[in-house]
């Protein structure tokens, strides 16, 4: 199992390495459009994502039964989010070195400001209280559109994969409660640059 993860931690890493690679080209911001237009739609209507989804695959994340896999869905969902967060920005939103393997929630603390925050924390805990994945992957679009326009914040998309990953899997509370660890936690960090 956490060999699994490792594999979809690693795959989308080398999908988002390069679609940010491309940023900057029409086909890129092609590709980031035709993510973005794919959200709620069937995986059959969507076939302009496939070739840069299932190059990458292998053979046992794609499902069998004209369904997508738990694997194929929690990297499509990734893919979007990714999309929806990078349009717009010549900048890649993905994390730099000292943020990867942070999860979702470590991003997300950054809309805890002021007074916003309030409104902030209640769309937080409606999304790790999701019951489906569909309700959660909602959620996660409006949280990550709130992210893009209040803040240049980065994102590790390949360990948000693993953790949609490990949602699917029925791991829910272990996921829920990692993200609401990181986003409540206190950051003593601008704190200690007071003190001096």
């Amino acid at each position: 199992m956490e060999s699994q993860q490792n594999e979809i931690y690693n795959i989308t890493q080398k999908i988002l390495v390069k679609l940010a690679s491309t940023l900057e080209t029409s086909s890129g911001k092609a590709m980031l459009a035709k993510l973005r237009n794919s959200i709620g739609k069937s995986i059959i209507r969507t076939i302009d994502i496939w070739p840069l989804l299932f190059e990458y695959l292998p053979e046992s994340f794609l499902g069998t039964d004209g369904h997508l896999s738990k694997e194929e869905q929690a990297i499509i969902t990734t893919l979007q989010l990714y999309a929806i967060h990078q349009q717009g920005n010549s900048k890649s939103i993905l994390a730099n070195q000292e943020d990867r393997f942070n999860n979702i929630g470590h991003s997300l603390k950054s809309l805890r400001i002021g007074d916003d925050s309030i409104a902030v924390d209640r769309r937080f805990n409606a999304m790790i209280t999701s019951s489906t994945f569909e309700e959660l992957s909602n959620h996660l679009r409006h949280m990550i559109r709130l992210l893009k326009s209040k803040s240049n914040v980065q994102v590790d998309y390949a360990k948000l994969a693993e953790d949609l990953y490990q949602f699917l899997r029925g791991n829910r509370e272990k996921i829920r409660l990692s993200w609401a660890r990181e986003y409540y936690r206190y950051s003593y960090k601008g704190d200690d640059e007071n003190d001096e």
